[in-house]
């Protein structure tokens, strides 16, 4: 199986190093590297408009189209969710706004085999869930919905509605079964009428998370210690 890789940086000694360790990581994984390498955020939107991309690493800053720049573009104009994005800078340290694109992991330059396989090793997990779907019925037909577009789930008189970067769909059955279907793809049972995927959780707190989209949902009291402790065990395991 074959990974579509984007490397955008304009210095061609940091395109070929990142390019060496991702053939060669994704070797290891079983998986082929097809890159592309771009001088300029500009030519990387243009390369867009033809095909996506599965990974991108996109340096941050860069005359022209800067890396925040390109990335609101392929999230916003291209409404690319799926793409995973490593951001790129000569500094540590990043501004907040990044994070309103979803990156995958931040690269400070000089970058090491260590670090492109941090970001490597999370690519695959995500890669795998990426291509498993959730079945559920309607009626008397069989549906499925991409797993890893599902933002969450959530019910009201036991009609669940998954609302997910495809739009949304609904069908009947107990949250209680919705759940045993993902709990090990990284989703909280956060509250008795909600579940959400950890990877659209923008920020939480003892009593709700807030999702990228800006969807407010509430933690039920009985939850909240398990849930805290869920979130981190899964946060621990992809900073590893």
């Amino acid at each position: 199986m074959s990974v579509k890789v984007a490397i955008c940086d304009d210095d061609i000694n940091v395109q070929f190093i990142i390019e060496g360790y991702v053939v060669k990581l994704l070797e290891k994984q079983g998986l082929k590297a097809e890159i592309e390498c771009f001088d300029c955020g500009d030519a990387l939107c243009e390369a867009y408009e033809t095909g996506k991309f599965d990974l991108v690493f996109l340096d941050i800053e860069y005359k022209g189209r800067n890396g925040v720049e390109v990335a609101k573009y392929i999230r916003e104009t291209i409404d690319d969710e799926a793409v995973q994005i490593a951001f790129i800078s000569g500094v540590s340290g990043y501004a907040m706004e990044l994070f309103d694109y979803r990156p995958i992991n931040f690269l400070t330059k000089p970058i090491s085999e260590a670090d492109v396989k941090r970001v490597i090793d999370k690519f695959v997990r995500l890669y795998s869930q990426k291509i498993e779907y959730f079945s559920y019925r309607k009626g008397t037909a069989e549906n499925r919905y991409n797993l890893s577009d599902i933002t969450y789930f959530s019910s009201s008189a036991r009609k669940i509605t998954i609302h997910g970067n495809s739009g949304e769909a609904e069908f009947y059955s107990p949250l209680d079964d919705v759940y045993d279907k993902v709990s090990d793809k990284q989703f909280l049972y956060v509250h008795k009428s909600y579940i959400v995927n950890y990877r659209y959780i923008q920020k939480l707190s003892y009593e709700q998370v807030v999702m990228f989209d800006g969807t407010v949902i509430p933690i039920s009291q009985a939850r909240r210690p398990l849930i805290r402790k869920q979130f981190m065990e899964i946060k621990e395991k992809e900073e590893v």
